[in-house]
């Protein structure tokens, strides 16, 4: 049986204690200031990025390079015989394809690139079940084969309490014509067809956050293996919301998740989301 490892970006926000028991390797993602550039969760803190985040200068976000790849990947080599590498959707981040050209340059170890076709936990609880998998022994192939029920089996749903980062971001095009004709909508963030899409809107936040509850039990049929309370800068809130997803939805374990740099840029601090998956 081959040994493998698990490597992912830092965009899904996966709980640091978890990345530190099962041994994910993550890739960061690069968030600019103008002219200034960090690695997410390495050389910027969450304190330093808020701080700064309403600053006359747009922060913006892009893929790791292939370079950052090659690295993470290189210090595997050796230590494993197959390395899965798993990421967040190609349609809204050219990060699979920076993992898939620095795949090509490493030689002594067999690199599969996946492409989730969601984002945030959404991604992150396909990584979690995959690493849990490779640290208890699972070769590659049920490895896969888990991978890919987490990708037919896992949503993510995600409440904004304002439109203004997103609407500076512009990565959303629907935001675009709401705010033409309404001064207070709140915007419910999810994926279909592997785009981040606002998929509804509503009118106040606390109805937006009703409503991604209603929208995660809908996801899971009201069961879910595990589920996941994400949250910006509002961890208390994100605790009430726990009580609320528990009236509606079943799981065998929970998170919270602290969404790092790269997902408040699109939507400031204050965000509160749930994602729910069977593996």
């Amino acid at each position: 049986m081959s040994l493998v490892r698990i490597v992912t970006d830092s965009s899904n926000g996966i709980p640091p204690d978890f990345i530190k028991k099962y041994g994910i390797e993550i890739v960061p993602i690069q968030v600019q200031f103008g002219t200034d550039s960090y690695k997410e969760g390495r050389d910027l803190s969450l304190a330093e990025f808020y701080r700064r985040l309403d600053e006359p200068v747009l922060p913006t976000t892009s893929q790791p390079s292939p370079g950052d790849f090659v690295e993470a990947y290189k210090g595997l080599v050796g230590k494993c015989d197959e390395i899965i590498s798993i990421h967040l959707t190609s349609k809204g981040s050219g990060t699979c394809q920076s993992a898939r050209l620095a795949s090509q340059m490493i030689e002594g170890v067999r690199i599969t690139i996946v492409d989730t076709l969601t984002a945030s936990m959404g991604t992150g609880l396909i990584v979690m079940a995959a690493a849990e998998a490779a640290h208890s022994g699972c070769g590659y192939e049920e490895i896969m084969r888990i991978i890919e029920r987490g990708m037919d089996t896992t949503s993510v749903f995600v409440a904004l309490p304002t439109l203004k980062y997103l609407r500076r971001s512009g990565r959303v095009p629907q935001v675009q014509a709401w705010v033409a004709g309404l001064l207070s909508i709140h915007p419910i963030l999810g994926v279909r067809d592997g785009m981040i899409e606002a998929v509804e809107r509503v009118r106040t936040f606390r109805g937006c956050v009703r409503r991604v509850v209603e929208l995660a039990a809908e996801g899971c049929k009201g069961s879910a293996s595990r589920m996941v309370v994400m949250h910006t800068s509002a961890l208390d809130e994100a605790r009430a919301l726990l009580e609320q997803a528990g009236q509606v939805i079943r799981f065998d374990e929970v998170y919270f998740s602290e969404m790092g740099g790269s997902m408040a840029v699109h939507g400031g601090p204050g965000m509160l989301g749930i994602a729910v998956t069977q593996v």
